[in-house]
C-alpha cells in the first residue's frame, strides 16, 4: 500500500522503469519464431485471436488492428468457443492465443480443437515451457520481470509485453500482405487517420500569390520583407521559370543574423538551403506530416513541387487544421 499521496509519483516512476526493463527483456528474447509466426499469418484465411481476462483485451486489440488493415480477423472468447463459437473456424484459419501462464484450461482446449481441425496455432505467453507454448505451431515469449503492484499479481508489465508482441505481429503481417495506407484509406473514412490519408497536399496548400517567393539574386533584407508579408515561416527561392532553387526559413534567417552577416548586401542564393525537403501536390497529408516529423530536426513548413517548379507551401498547422 502506498503510504501517502507524495509517494504516488515515486511509485509511478518505478512502474515505468519496470515496464522498460521488461520491454528490454522482450527485445533480447525475440527469436526466429517471430519470422515463423509472421509467415503463418501471411497466408491465413482469417485470424482468430483468443484469450481470457487481460490477455483477452490484448487479443481483442490485435484482431481490431488487423481488421482495420483489411485482414479478416475476429476475437473469440475461449469459453464461448467451447460452447458453439468454435464453429467460426474454417480451413486455413490461424488461431493466435494469448495467456500469461500458458496453462488456462479454456484457452488450451480451444487451441486443441483448432489443431484437431488441422489449423495452425500461434501463442504468446510469459513462460516458454508452458503447455500452450508446447502445443503451438509457433510460440512467442512475452517475458516480464515483475508486475508493478506491490503484491506482484496484477497483469501490468506482463500485459504490456504481450500487447507489444500483438502489435508487432499485426503490423508486420500487414506489411507483407497489404498496402497499409490503401487499406486504412478504406477502413478509416472518418477521424484523423482517415483525413490524413484521404486528403492530399493540394487540398490544403498555399498557392499562387500566397507563396512567399524570392529570386536567387535578391538581397537578404528583401527576403525579410517577403517573409513578414506572407507569414508562412519561409521564402521559396525560385528562378525565372518558377523552378525551386532553395528555401530560407525564418529560423535560418535568425541564425544568419546572429553570425553578423551583412543582410543589406548578401544575396539569398549564397545562404539558402539548396536541398530542401519537398512534397508533391498528390502526396497525402500523412506523407507530408511524416516528412516533417520523422527526422532528427523537425520542420514545420515545406515547399510543394511539381516537375521541379514550386507550386505551393504547406505547414504542419495546415495539416492540423484540416483534421480538426
Amino acid at each position: 500500500m502506498i503510504a501517502s499521496v507524495k509517494n504516488v509519483l515515486t511509485t509511478a516512476l518505478e512502474a515505468i522503469a519496470k515496464q522498460k526493463d521488461s520491454l528490454d527483456l522482450l527485445k533480447q528474447s525475440l527469436t526466429l519464431d517471430l519470422e515463423g509466426a509472421v509467415s503463418i499469418l501471411k497466408t491465413a484465411n482469417k485470424v482468430i485471436t483468443t484469450g481470457i481476462g487481460k490477455s483477452g483485451f490484448v487479443a481483442r486489440k490485435m484482431a481490431a488492428t488487423l481488421t482495420s488493415m483489411k485482414i479478416p480477423s475476429v476475437y473469440v472468447h475461449p469459453v464461448d468457443a467451447l460452447h458453439g463459437d468454435s464453429g467460426i473456424l474454417e480451413l486455413n484459419d490461424v488461431v493466435v492465443s494469448f495467456s500469461k501462464s500458458g496453462e488456462t484450461y479454456e484457452v488450451l482446449r480451444f487451441c486443441e480443437l483448432a489443431i484437431e481441425m488441422s489449423l495452425q496455432v500461434l501463442s504468446v505467453t510469459s513462460r516458454s515451457n508452458s503447455s500452450l507454448a508446447t502445443l503451438s505451431t509457433a510460440h512467442i515469449l512475452a517475458p516480464y520481470i515483475k508486475e508493478y503492484d506491490s503484491a506482484n499479481i496484477l497483469p501490468t508489465t506482463s500485459s504490456t509485453s504481450a500487447l507489444v508482441v500483438a502489435d508487432i505481429l499485426a503490423v508486420v503481417a500487414a506489411e507483407v500482405r497489404v498496402d497499409i495506407e490503401a487499406a486504412l484509406r478504406e477502413s478509416h473514412p472518418q477521424g484523423m487517420i482517415g483525413q490524413l490519408i484521404m486528403q492530399s497536399v493540394e487540398d490544403v496548400m498555399h498557392t499562387a500569390d500566397q507563396i512567399p517567393r524570392v529570386q536567387p539574386n535578391d538581397r537578404l533584407i528583401d527576403c525579410i520583407g517577403v517573409m513578414t508579408a506572407k507569414s508562412l515561416g519561409l521564402v521559396c527561392v525560385c528562378d525565372a521559370a518558377g523552378g525551386l532553387v532553395g528555401v530560407l526559413t525564418d529560423g535560418d534567417l535568425r541564425r544568419l543574423i546572429e553570425t553578423g552577416i551583412d543582410i543589406q548586401n548578401s544575396i539569398v542564393s549564397s545562404v539558402c538551403n539548396t536541398s530542401p525537403v519537398t512534397v508533391q501536390p498528390s502526396d497525402t497529408l500523412h506523407t507530408a506530416l511524416t516528412l516533417m516529423e520523422n527526422r532528427e530536426k523537425q520542420i514545420s513548413v515545406i515547399p510543394v513541387v511539381r516537375d521541379g517548379k514550386c507550386v505551393g507551401v504547406i505547414r504542419v498547422h495546415d495539416i492540423i487544421r484540416a483534421n480538426i
